[in-house]
């Protein structure tokens, strides 16, 4: 592996998973400087049906908060998925992204409950409504914004560093933190094109699924090809 360095910006909790993956890899060098702390707050709702997952986060506050077991749930991502299923979760499907889990859930679904966090990129409940589907949402977390630590931005200025960003507003957040000066020097690898469209330079990878695998691949490909 090169000597480029990588800067993780996701939760710490997923950040920290991803640089030991990195690391054993052969990335000689990580640093994790997190753009959002994940803060769960809020109750669990009554349940008459199912669930909506989009993230891992609500189910860790959804288990934090001792959840019943058994429901059935529509799941956006592997992850989601394995930790639904591990926290007792009947998963009807899994979907790649919300895009796709939305047209998938069936007419005769049962009432759902989008469990998720305050700021949430697309209303499924509301979308599921104007099929004629019982829905509604529930906030379990909020997702904070930080700040860049004084490690990351002097690793951007001194540059290049590559910069995997996984969600629309990490994207954003990052594009708000990162120095303008060093803009060059950053390489962005993007879980889509809309997280693509979101960051400050234009990408040199976009993910070729929305998926943390993808990534991973996209990640240590594209450190292979700055090597050669």
């Amino acid at each position: 592996m090169p000597d480029l360095p990588v800067l993780l910006t996701r939760p710490q909790a997923d950040s920290e998973r991803l640089a030991g993956s990195l690391r054993a890899a052969g990335v000689g060098r990580v640093v994790v400087s997190p753009l959002l702390r994940i803060v769960p707050e809020g109750t669990l709702p009554e349940f008459s049906g199912g669930v909506l997952l989009t993230s891992a986060n609500a189910v860790a506050a959804f288990r934090a908060l001792d959840g019943p077991r058994g429901l059935p749930a529509w799941v956006v991502g592997p992850r989601t998925a394995e930790m639904a299923r591990r926290a007792g979760f009947d998963v009807r499907l899994e979907a790649p992204d919300a895009a796709t889990l939305l047209p998938q859930v069936p007419q005769d679904a049962p009432p759902l409950v989008h469990l998720r966090g305050a700021v949430a990129r697309v209303d499924l409940a509301a979308a599921l409504r104007k099929r004629g589907i019982a829905a509604t949402d529930a906030v379990l977390y909020r997702q904070d914004a930080l700040d860049l630590s004084s490690e990351a931005r002097g690793l951007l200025r001194a540059g290049p560093v590559l910069v995997p960003l996984y969600s629309p507003r990490s994207a954003a957040l990052f594009a708000a933190a990162c120095p303008p000066e060093a803009w060059p020097s950053v390489r962005l690898v993007a879980l889509s094109p809309a997280v693509a469209e979101a960051g400050p330079v234009p990408p040199v990878a976009v993910a070729d699924r929305p998926d943390g695998e993808a990534m991973m691949r996209a990640i240590l490909a594209n450190l292979a090809a700055m090597e050669g």
